[in-house]
């Protein structure tokens, strides 16, 4: 599991952001989920391809409207995303009535109920399954499991609603309205929508809000800028994103600086062999011995001629 799947699921896993992101996505901002309802549901279902199991990013179980939200944390587009989505619901529909199921004393079950494995009067909880892009710009990839069909317009439009189907609600990180936010997901969403304007995102790192972050929200914002020298820098030295990224800048300025320096030298050292190379020239010495004598090329030795 990388740095950003560990950093990107503790974050978002906290039940009051969890609840504003939901709100924010599904709900437009209204207070529809709510934190103290909400139960985190650790899921690991068996791979299709028997290669391992597949675990969600983040789901959890809203007590107060018995719904299941999915979030699945993407930096890059997953072309195949509406087939992985239903797999997941489906699966996860499958753990409700295998629970159901461990419920019920198989001996007091007719023949329906055992195949069936529910009763007429039980029910299911909806699913439903947010994806998050985290990466930059608009999601590449297919919103909806019909997009993956290769069919004729012709046979969409006789199959209709008859052609199965299955989407999923996504939001882009760079577009979200991070304004509506009440919880930290502002600078999160804040940040990432700067990530490619370097004197704005240190400007916004440098505000009121930024510096009193907490540290799971900083390792966030950091991971997710992708600035590895900014992560190694909070990491080695256990300090926070904002000193760390002033330290960075400082670092640069110096080293902008000495690189300044060295470069001055060596021109400096230039010259003076371009000046050696002119005086030999002058006193008639043979420019291959000029250049087995002061180790230089022959462009150099034509370049002190032109200017002698």
């Amino acid at each position: 599991m990388g740095r950003k799947d560990l950093a990107g699921k503790e974050f978002f896993a906290d039940r009051e952001r969890f609840a504003e992101l939901m709100n924010v996505i599904l709900y437009r901002g209204e207070d529809v989920v709510r934190a103290q309802n909400l139960i985190r549901m650790e899921r690991a279902y068996p791979s299709p391809l028997r290669d391992g199991e597949k675990s969600r990013d983040v789901l959890m179980k809203d007590t107060g409207q018995n719904i299941c939200y999915g979030l699945e944390l993407e930096t890059e587009a997953d072309y195949r995303m509406p087939e992985r989505v239903l797999s997941y619901d489906v699966c996860e529909w499958e753990t409700q009535i295998r629970e159901i199921g461990k419920q019920r004393d198989r001996e007091e079950m007719d023949y329906r109920d055992k195949k069936s494995r529910l009763r007429l009067e039980d029910s299911l909880m909806p699913v439903v399954t947010v994806v998050l892009y985290l990466g930059g710009g608009h999601w590449q990839g297919s919103r909806r499991l019909s997009e993956l069909f290769s069919i004729s317009p012709q046979s969409r439009k006789r199959l209709n609603d008859l052609l199965p189907d299955y989407g999923f609600p996504l939001a882009e990180a760079d577009y979200v309205d991070a304004g509506i936010c009440k919880t930290d997901l502002r600078e999160f969403f804040h940040a990432m929508q700067c990530r490619t304007d370097k004197g704005k995102l240190r400007a916004l790192l440098h505000t009121e809000r930024f510096s009193n972050l907490k540290e799971e929200t900083e390792w966030a914002i950091a991971v997710y800028l992708d600035r590895k020298h900014l992560i190694k820098k909070m990491k080695q030295e256990g300090i926070g994103m904002c000193q760390a990224l002033d330290e960075l800048m400082e670092d640069k300025k110096q080293e902008g600086k000495r690189e300044g320096k060295r470069e001055g030298r060596l021109a400096g050292r230039k010259e003076e062999k371009r000046v050696i190379i002119s005086r030999m020239l002058q006193e008639g010495m043979d420019k291959a011995l000029i250049r087995r004598v002061t180790d230089c090329t022959e462009a150099e030795v034509e370049l002190a001629a032109g200017r002698s």
